[in-house]
């Protein structure tokens, strides 16, 4: 089979396959269609961030009412909207006062996070926001929020 861009005779299996041909095969090769799609992310990467960025900013409420949530900036945002809710907007560990938002985490006040998170099989944040953020839950620190887990305490409450 020839190559429409390079016009070499390859093998079939040099070509990827297409569903929406007569053939079932694209018209150029691999080499061909890879340098076209690498030329093509280059030339392009700039637009397509300051779509990307547009898209999510006009799109933020559809995105975190989803049912699916593969998309990892969605999740981000989901939990974001979360840490501000119920921290009143200061984003920090209600004990130590943390503000790094990597380390902050979603905390059940009566406990028992672990077996709600199973029984929900979905993003938890994402569950808050879709419920109208209940009453029940606030914002740790991971290492406030595991030692309240283990020990039933936690050390800064100690030193205070």
């Amino acid at each position: 089979m020839i190559c429409n861009k390079c016009h070499q005779d390859k093998p079939i299996s040099d070509f990827p396959r297409r569903n929406d041909t007569k053939k079932g095969i694209r018209g150029t090769c691999r080499l061909c269609t890879n340098k076209t799609h690498r030329s093509w992310y280059k030339n392009t990467s700039n637009e397509r961030l300051k779509y990307a960025k547009k898209w999510y900013a006009n799109n933020r409420e559809k995105i975190i009412k989803q049912k699916v949530f593969s998309n990892l900036k969605a999740r981000r945002l989901a939990r974001l909207d979360c840490i501000k809710h119920y921290s009143d907007g200061k984003n920090c560990c209600e004990c130590c006062g943390e503000n790094h938002l990597e380390f902050l985490a979603i905390d059940h006040i009566s406990g028992g996070g672990g077996k709600h998170r199973k029984k929900l099989k979905e993003y938890l944040p994402l569950v808050l926001k879709r419920q109208g953020y209940p009453k029940g839950y606030r914002i740790l620190c991971h290492n406030c929020n595991m030692s309240l887990g283990f020990y039933g305490y936690c050390p800064h409450d100690r030193e205070k």
